[in-house]
């Protein structure tokens, strides 16, 4: 876990290599991995239908060439790749729609509980690794936070208060909870540097350009607030809390591939895959 630009892709890819070496079972159990990886039917329909409705809601009164935003978004996640909207979507205009904004924190939550149900939960169980790039809590938490900063209140400010709470306690719940959880402690400063070399733009919903102030400035107090909501939650979730202080960015994720394999848990994991490669004896009779 980690705001915006804190680096938990290239972490989680380090780790996916990292554990594959070791003879460990890997999957990618993110919203696109899974669809990229799991047979057609359930569960990855359904997290794909959930998945293409939260991103719609998200920019439900958004538009690109006059056309709805919502209405461009194709109806399953696999046809993104034919689709220019992911390219296209720095383009949109108009004002989002605060209560949609909030739904779609919501469909999010539905399908974190899917994903950590129908897939994760199955991997552990046969002595595998479910590997998540973004831990549920960040941008459904962020998505609530951001809709209080919006200037409709169709949803009033009590409400998305109890609804933060409410959503950080169920991914307080054990069931939800990972084994190891790390999160990546970036300063948004730096993230926003590396945000701009990387893409030239910030994302939707990185500043409180939804709330009709977009820049620099709202982006590091916006991210900054949810930095310190994530190192609350982290720190009472007992995880590993790895700084992002403007090292080079290898020092970062060898300093994380480190504390993961070191941590009781995987340990015991890489010691068991160890165990199941090595050659077994030939035992044989004499006569």
């Amino acid at each position: 876990m980690g705001i915006d630009g804190s680096g938990k892709t290239t972490l989680a890819r380090a780790l996916r290599k990292e554990l594959t070496k070791h003879g460990v079972e890997v999957v990618d159990v993110s919203w696109a991995g899974v669809v990229g990886s799991l047979p057609a039917g359930f569960p990855r329909t359904s997290i794909e239908q959930l998945g293409v409705q939260g991103w719609g809601l998200f920019y439900a009164g958004r538009t690109i060439d006059g056309r709805p935003v919502d209405e461009l978004v194709p109806q399953l996640f696999s046809d993104f790749g034919a689709s220019d909207l992911p390219r296209r979507i720095g383009e949109a205009k108009g004002h989002a729609r605060q209560p949609a904004v909030v739904t779609s924190a919501l469909v999010e939550l539905a399908g974190h509980f899917l994903l950590q149900s129908a897939v994760a939960a199955p991997v552990v169980g046969r002595g595998g690794v479910a590997l998540n790039d973004g831990f549920g809590l960040k941008n459904v938490l962020k998505c609530l936070r951001l809709a209080e900063q919006m200037p409709s209140g169709e949803v009033p400010a009590g409400t998305l208060r109890n609804l933060a709470e409410q959503v950080t306690a169920m991914f307080s719940d054990p069931f939800l909870q990972p084994d190891v959880g790390l999160l990546l402690d970036a300063d948004p400063r730096l993230s926003y540097e590396w945000r701009m070399t990387q893409n030239g733009r910030l994302g939707a919903g990185e500043d409180l350009g939804f709330a009709g102030r977009p820049g620099r400035d709202t982006y590091l107090s916006f991210q900054g607030a949810m930095a310190s909501e994530y190192r609350s939650a982290a720190e009472r979730w007992g995880w590993l809390v790895l700084g992002v202080d403007g090292r080079p960015q290898a020092e970062t994720v060898e300093e994380g591939v480190r504390a993961v394999l070191g941590h009781d848990k995987v340990r015991s994991l890489l010691s068991d895959a160890q165990t199941a490669s090595a050659p077994q004896p030939t035992v044989g009779t004499t006569p």
